[in-house]
């Protein structure tokens, strides 16, 4: 589903007009239009606006409420499956792993099914397979060289 899409079905649920809206949270009802229709992409500020218009979190109206249940905001990471959150704040398990910046962002990159709500222990494997990877990529490159 679009993001403008998204954005008319919150409206309607919340039984406010175009117009209510725009008044609401002081846009031009017709930017807000264009949006809607897929016509215009909307900046983050105007999103913030909408979500807090309609009495939402930014990313329910983002992402969807069925996907976002899925996610949490990280401080330095942004939104994140939930068991990425509990390792990136489980101080000891940081500790332990030393992950890097850019094995972090890799993990972000991870998407899974809709039905699959990945774990810590999930990412606590990602990382190490991960790392496993690299060793046997280095000793192959060793070997041929």
């Amino acid at each position: 589903m679009r993001i403008g899409d998204r954005i008319r079905e919150a409206r309607r649920r919340a039984g406010i007009s175009q117009e209510g809206l725009s008044d609401r949270i002081k846009v031009n009802r017709s930017y807000l239009s264009l949006v809607e229709n897929g016509k215009s992409s909307p900046t983050f500020d105007f999103l913030e606006k909408v979500a807090d218009g309609l009495e939402l979190k930014t990313e329910d109206l983002v992402l969807g409420q069925d996907i976002s249940q899925y996610f949490r905001e990280v401080s330095d990471h942004g939104f994140v499956y939930e068991g990425l959150a509990r390792f990136l704040e489980d101080r000891e398990q940081r500790l332990l792993m030393n992950p890097s910046e850019e094995e972090i962002e890799m993990l972000q990159k991870i998407r899974v099914g809709i039905d699959y709500q990945p774990s810590k222990r999930f990412f606590v494997e990602a990382l190490l397979d991960l790392r496993k990877s690299r060793i046997e990529k280095d000793s192959s490159n060793d070997e041929n060289a």
